[in-house]
């Protein structure tokens, strides 16, 4: 892309996407008539000079000329509630799940417990954004007011003066190619939710029945602790590895062809683990059979039989969705 396409790209990003087409090319034509017939790249650079900043270039094509937040310091604004609101995140699910373990007092099933957590922890987060968004804008608006355009916030770098030059420095990624922020959020508490229903299955995954007192009542587990623990070294290496490329991606905001190798090992690996884990003869913990059939009114052999068509379904649709997945990286990395 030339340095006139960046330029309206770095000012139509900032707009309103219906306007942004007209925009787009009355830039463009202003930009052109500016310059002379035999013009270079010092002209180009001279002429984007004269314009300004795009940040304040595209508060102008706004409909309103005044805001909460002003053009100079908008993006430090952004980048902020940006760096800030998915730690704040991360930090209240951590504390919410650490006080959900210590206060567990073992009564009542542990699966009512985590659904709890996870409402409450739902209502925390959105408490949380909304008190982060505010005290941050309350902030910035003190701070433009009485003149603090040069903000110092830690872990953002300040830019200096904006120079056509910066130009050279803005990397475009297009939407197909995006890892977007919420993605990489889902992502960790996704894995974070797996790791811990994996290692506690025998006290989340079962058979329940209504409680005396209004809640469920934890009977038995439905599959072999044992057999699922015995895959847990390659388990938590899977564990381990999903986090690093999360964060990968998090930190490269793209899909690239590296990316896309990485997820298609891990996915692969993933597949076959769980596949191994289903076709294990001993998954299924044998006293759960009996009992489910005995409250279904059937045999052992057809309460057998259905959970190996569940498993067998599940297998294909393992396979299905991470080939998809798969394909869909590579798809996005070569864009």
């Amino acid at each position: 892309m030339t340095l006139i396409d960046v330029y309206i790209h770095e000012v139509t990003k900032r707009i309103s996407k219906e306007k942004r087409d007209k925009t787009s090319l009355e830039l463009k034509s202003t930009i052109e008539n500016m310059l002379p017939e035999d013009y270079s790249e010092s002209d180009i650079k001279e002429v984007l000079k004269k314009l300004g900043n795009p940040v304040e270039v595209a508060a102008n094509y706004q409909k309103t000329s005044r805001f909460i937040i002003g053009p100079e310091v908008f993006d430090t604004y952004i980048r902020t509630i940006k760096l800030v609101i998915p730690w704040a995140i991360i930090i209240t699910i951590i504390v919410q799940m650490i006080e959900s373990i210590v206060l567990y007092n073992g009564e009542g099933a542990l699966l009512t417990a985590m659904i709890k957590t996870i409402s409450i922890t739902i209502s925390h987060i959105i408490s949380v954004i909304i008190y982060v968004l505010f005290w941050i804008t309350i902030a910035f608006i003190v701070i433009e007011r009485f003149g603090g355009k040069n903000i110092r916030i830690p872990l953002i770098k300040n830019h200096s003066e904006w120079t056509p030059d910066d130009l050279a420095k803005v990397k475009i990624i297009t939407k197909e190619k995006t890892i977007s922020l919420h993605d990489n959020i889902f992502s960790l508490i996704g894995i974070a939710i797996f790791s811990f229903v994996y290692f506690n299955a025998n006290h989340l995954l079962g058979i329940y029945t209504s409680h005396n007192k209004g809640g469920l009542k934890f009977i038995m587990p439905i599959f072999n602790q044992n057999v699922l623990l015995s895959f847990a070294p390659i388990v938590l290496c899977c564990i381990v590895l999903s986090v690093a490329l999360t964060l990968w991606k998090w930190r490269s905001g793209q899909w690239t062809l590296l990316i896309a190798v990485a997820n298609a090992l891990l996915q692969c690996t993933g597949v076959i683990v769980f596949i191994l884990l289903a076709i294990h003869p001993d998954l299924i913990h044998s006293p759960a059979i009996p009992y489910i059939a005995a409250i279904t009114d059937t045999t052992s052999a057809k309460i057998l039989f259905a959970i190996d068509r569940i498993l067998f379904v599940s297998i294909a649709i393992a396979i299905i969705a991470n080939a998809f997945d798969i394909y869909s990286g590579f798809k996005k990395a070569r864009i």
